[in-house]
C-alpha cells in the first residue's frame, strides 16, 4: 500500500516572527488530527530576528508555547516543497508572485474574508519603539483576528491546497 501523500503548507510574513508564526501554530494545532498535512512558515527578509516578548507571552497565553521557535528565509525551495503558500499581507503575496511566480492567497482571503493586508506592527504605529500600550494593543488585536480566523481555513484546507497547488 503506498504511503499517504503529505500536503506542505507554509505561511509567509516579513520577519517570521509575529503573524507567520502565530498562523502556523494556530492552523497546526487545528490541524493536528491530519497527520498528512504539515505546517510551518517562513519571513521575507533575510534577518536574524527574534520573537518579541510581547508576542511569545501573548500566543503562550493563548495554548502556544513558540518558545523553540527558529525564524527561516523564505526561499525558492520552500516555495516548491510547499503545496500551498499563504502571504500574511499582500505585499507578501506581491513578492511571492514576483520572485517566485506563484499564485498564493492573503491569509485573510484563505480564511474566506475579503482580500486584504494585516498590517505589521511597524505599519501602523509610527511610534512603535516608544509606543508600548499601541504595540500590546495591536499585537493582542493581531494574535486574536489569526486565532479567531484559523478555524475557517482548517475547514477548508483540502480545497484551499487543490486550489492553489502548483501547476
Amino acid at each position: 500500500m503506498p504511503a499517504a501523500k503529505t500536503a506542505a503548507v507554509l505561511f509567509v510574513c516579513t520577519g517570521n516572527i509575529f503573524r507567520s508564526l502565530t498562523a502556523e501554530f494556530a492552523l497546526r494545532h487545528l490541524l493536528a488530527h491530519r497527520a498528512d498535512i504539515h505546517v510551518s512558515s517562513a519571513g521575507t527578509d533575510d534577518y536574524p530576528h527574534v520573537v518579541r516578548p510581547r508576542v511569545r507571552g501573548y500566543l503562550l497565553e493563548k495554548g502556544y508555547d513558540v518558545g523553540s521557535h527558529r525564524r527561516r528565509t523564505l526561499t525558492q525551495a520552500l516555495v516548491d516543497e510547499s503545496s500551498l503558500v499563504v502571504a500574511m499581507s499582500t505585499d507578501h503575496q506581491e513578492l511571492i508572485r514576483n520572485r517566485f511566480a506563484r499564485r498564493v492567497p492573503v491569509f485573510l482571503e484563505a480564511c474566506g474574508e475579503p482580500s486584504a493586508w494585516l498590517p505589521d506592527i511597524e505599519d501602523v504605529i509610527p511610534d512603535w519603539e516608544t509606543n508600548k500600550v499601541a504595540v500590546e494593543a495591536h499585537v493582542r488585536a493581531t494574535i486574536d483576528r489569526i486565532v479567531l480566523l484559523a478555524p475557517r481555513m482548517a475547514e477548508n484546507i483540502d480545497a484551499l491546497i487543490e486550489r492553489y497547488k502548483k501547476a
